[in-house]
């Protein structure tokens, strides 16, 4: 598939066929992916996978995160609300967070954010090419203090997303775009 076709053709499709996704495929594509415009080289990133018990503990912080934004006063309503938000932690085939050492220097600190979006960009068209889907989630799930301590983030560092990753179970068309051409201004 020529790079024009997989760029146009990706979608952020968040329901997966149950079907494993290995480590080893994820880090293939991520070794692939850091190959980004990455000024100085300080190559900022890193990367947490969430399995097992893990999974577990980050769908039990999105049960509580989804309770706390709940206007609902029906514990019934409550539990439906708390066990989706449960499920849809648990039901995601891989996922992992990328996460962005900042800088000391604020020019360095956005150009390093810039190139870590970079990454997660080359890593959803290298899993969509070998037919996966991504799905780059922020949101208080990604930045609040447990989801912190869980994935071991320090002081001097930023989630830049939380990638959901797995086959998808359905097909999405494109939403059209307005074409570049539309926003270019030329000053002469």
């Amino acid at each position: 598939m020529e790079l024009r076709q997989l760029i146009k053709e990706r979608r952020s499709i968040s329901s997966y066929q149950d079907k494993e996704v290995s480590n080893e495929l994820i880090e293939e594509l991520l070794d692939t992916a850091v190959w980004v415009p990455n000024h100085k080289l300080t190559e900022p990133w890193r990367f947490v996978f969430i399995q097992g018990e893990a999974k577990k503990k980050l769908a039990e912080i999105n049960r509580q995160v989804a309770l706390s934004k709940s206007n609902s006063n029906s514990d019934e309503e409550l539990e439906i609300v708390g066990n989706n938000a449960y499920q849809k932690i648990i039901s995601v085939p891989f996922l992992f967070f990328v996460i962005n050492n900042l800088h000391p220097q604020e020019k360095l600190r956005e150009e390093d954010y810039a190139s870590t979006s970079c990454v997660i960009q080359n890593f959803s068209l290298l899993a969509w090419e070998q037919g996966l889907s991504t799905f780059w989630k922020s949101g208080k799930l990604a930045y609040c203090e447990e989801t912190a301590e869980l994935i071991g983030l320090k002081e001097n560092e930023r989630v830049v997303g939380q990638i959901h990753v797995g086959y998808p179970a359905k097909s999405q068309s494109p939403v059209p775009r307005v074409p570049a051409k539309e926003r270019i201004t030329v000053i002469k």
